[in-house]
């Protein structure tokens, strides 16, 4: 009977996470995500034939909306031939098949249809003093091409300097992704001031603009790791048995009331969806791990204190404290919750010294459905 309850509590209780507050996590992309780095190139020239007879003036104004460039051109009065405007142009290169990463995304404010791609910083690489170095600026032309064109002549470090690059062997594959030949880089030679020792390059422009195009009606998966931190109970408890001075302790299965915290790390898996230029953020599956520490009671008798210093008589019963502290693994997909808890029991008060699972180590369990997704708008 007592396990058949207990089949009972584990499908039918909840796994609760109620007041969860999740920090902002980071995305990992994969080389497979259209990701484009956004670069103002001035004086594009543009070809335009105003209407047969008409005299046009230029005031050209350039947007960039909808991942395209616009440019306002106002039409005066008489004349009409074929006019080149020299005008600013938004280039977008790409950064696929290599663009993995970790990053974070954001929506422009003005122009929701845009999905920026907020890539994090490169590690920081320290270059000795008195080391040749030299640097190479990624000049972007009007047709989204790169050329590496020097900024300067060879110079040799007075003093040790940090860089916040991405460090390159040569000869590896990094040499022949896109993000290498786009970018930034400062060549590092060896001793003998020829031999290149490895490229410091700008991977994530911290100063540029990176977007993901994503058609209409398109979905891509990403995940995204991030700290959680929240309320906790949990539904019931499984207390193992063991033998005590002669004295056999039977398993002990417990449902009752309990209230605690955790916080831990989270791994979830989403699903990004544009929905007519606005995208759409859908949670599909997430694993926590962390600490809790929650606090119930639990109610001594002649049963719970056989081995306790002071075994209870048959008609006494007291009540104590317990503060529980342990690891939680849990699960959520599509909102219904899986839940393991592995901890230890202490009992408060002089009296706990008595109870059968004082310090002991337990097994909890829970399944259920977050009761926010059940009423939650669905998209």
């Amino acid at each position: 009977m007592k396990y058949l309850i207990t089949l009972n509590l584990l499908f039918t209780s909840l796994t609760c996470l109620s007041q969860t507050v999740e920090f902002q996590g980071a995305v990992k992309l994969n080389d497979n995500n259209h990701v484009y780095k956004v670069v103002t190139v001035p004086n594009c020239p543009n070809s335009y034939t105003p209407p047969a007879g008409t005299q046009t003036t230029i005031t050209y104004e350039t947007n960039f909306t909808n991942n395209k460039t616009e440019i306002k051109v106002e039409s005066v009065a008489n004349g009409g031939a074929t006019i080149t405007i020299n005008a600013n142009k938004i280039v977008k290169v790409p950064i696929h098949p290599n663009a993995g990463g970790h990053a974070t995304f954001y929506v422009d404010e003005k122009d929701k249809s845009i999905l920026y791609v907020n890539y994090f910083l490169n590690a920081v690489h320290t270059v000795p003093q008195n080391t040749k170095i030299r640097e190479y600026a990624a000049v972007i032309d009007c047709d989204g091409n790169a050329q590496m064109i020097p900024k300067a002549a060879a110079s040799t470090l007075q003093e040790n300097k940090e860089y916040y690059l991405w460090r390159v062997t040569p000869g590896s594959p990094d040499t022949n992704t896109t993000w290498f030949k786009t970018s930034d880089h400062i060549v590092v030679y060896d001793t003998d001031g020829a031999t290149i020792n490895y490229y410091l390059v700008n991977r994530y422009d911290r100063d540029a603009k990176y977007v993901l195009d994503l058609p209409n009606r398109g979905t891509i998966k990403y995940n995204s790791t991030s700290l959680d931190l929240g309320a906790l109970t949990i539904p019931f408890k499984y207390r193992f048995g063991f033998k005590k001075n002669g004295i056999e302790v039977n398993d002990d299965v417990v449902a009752n009331f309990n209230i605690g915290v955790y916080a831990g790390y989270k791994l979830s898996k989403y699903r990004l969806r544009n929905k007519s230029g606005a995208y759409v953020n859908e949670a599909f599956s997430s694993f926590r791990i962390g600490p809790f520490l929650d606090l119930s009671a639990a109610t001594l008798d002649s049963v719970s204190t056989t081995v306790g210093v002071e075994p209870m008589k048959k008609a006494d019963k007291q009540s104590i404290a317990v503060l529980s502290t342990g690891m939680g693994l849990m699960y959520d997909i599509k909102g219904v919750q899986f839940g393991i808890y592995g901890g230890w029991d202490v009992g408060i008060g002089s009296d706990a010294k008595n109870w059968n699972y004082n310090k002991r180590f337990w097994l909890g369990f829970g399944i259920g459905y977050k009761l926010t997704d059940l009423f939650a708008k669905k998209e």
